[in-house]
Order: structure tokens, then sequence, then C-alpha cells
């Protein structure tokens, strides 16, 4: 819930007009999520997330 409320204030705060969107000011639903990794390891984790977005470069995991 930390994230989600300091990413409701720094979007808000950069996009303004976003309020007028929003239903009672709330930008985030009451949900949750929760994730688990496999027992990757950190190392593993971060490799995937630097490499999202970039074209198949065929990198071995």
């Amino acid at each position: 819930n930390a994230y989600k409320s300091a990413s409701s204030r720094l979007i808000k705060k950069e996009f303004p007009q976003i309020r007028k969107s929003l239903w009672k000011e709330m930008f985030w639903s009451q949900s949750f999520c929760l994730l688990t990794t496999g027992g990757a390891t950190v190392d593993i984790i971060k490799q995937y997330i630097q490499s999202q977005g970039k074209k198949d470069d065929k990198q071995s995991h």
C-alpha cells in the first residue's frame, strides 16, 4: 500500500488532469498482488527486469 500511495501522489502531481477521471480520488483499487519467484535468485530477477522491453537477444537463463 505504501507504493500505491506514493505512486498515486506522484502521478496526480505530474498529471493533475487525471483527477477528472478518478472516482472519489481513488487511483488504485484496494486489491493487492502477491508474486513468487519459484526460487530464482535476486540476480536472476534483476537480469529479467532489466531485459524487459529489449529485443530477444538470446540471453541464457
